[in-house]
């Protein structure tokens, strides 16, 4: 990521780390020949993707970002046995459990927009503490009209990785970063060219 941010500085750190840990998890899972991959994601993480997918109209995303299980359909499903448990919860458990617990935030996180969902999250939390699940019950519950043209799941031409677009979004970063374009793959349905 440093690499990363000397060519396209402090903005959109977040896009270019998620997609390539993704996809880093899920070809080292495939590597190992795991059945499913399991994530810490918590109540936390996941009442702010939903609150993001929203604000970004992302209704492919939204439908599938409360799941505990997700891309059951795919090689390796992805499971969040913590989606109900309160980050602070965790941090309790292991607190007390004396367990090393990893909880310093990425240097290059201040900016981004998760962080600024997150702020709002623990301003609604302060005032009402069942907010986080709140959330997540709404997005459990929000409907998509069977009329809705959804993005097919395909597989990206050029790595052959999982892909609703011609080239997988780590292709297009890529190509982005050594086109010195780096701007390229943050284009929402970003194409090559």
């Amino acid at each position: 990521m440093d690499e990363i941010v000397k060519t396209i500085g402090l903005k959109n750190n977040c896009t270019f780390c998620g997609v390539f840990r993704r996809q880093a998890l899920d070809r080292g899972a495939a590597l190992l020949k795991v059945d499913k991959l399991v994530t810490g994601h918590n109540a936390d993480d996941i009442a702010e993707t939903v609150l993001l997918n929203i604000l970004r109209g992302d209704i492919a995303r939204l439908s599938r970002c409360t799941s505990i299980t997700t891309g059951e359909d795919g090689p390796i499903p992805r499971c969040k046995p913590f989606k109900y448990t309160y980050e602070k919860e965790i941090v309790m458990y292991a607190y007390f459990k004396r367990l090393d617990y990893f909880s310093t935030e990425c240097i290059y996180s201040p900016n981004a927009y998760r962080g600024f969902a997150r702020e709002f999250i623990k301003d609604l939390e302060r005032m009402r503490p069942r907010a986080i699940l709140d959330i997540i019950k709404s997005g459990e519950d929000f409907r998509i009209s069977t009329s809705t043209k959804m993005p097919e799941q395909g597989i990206c031409e050029r790595c052959g990785y999982i892909s609703s677009q011609k080239w997988c979004k780590a292709c297009v970063l890529l190509e982005g970063l050594n086109k010195g374009l780096p701007k390229l793959g943050n284009r929402s349905k970003s194409r090559p060219r």
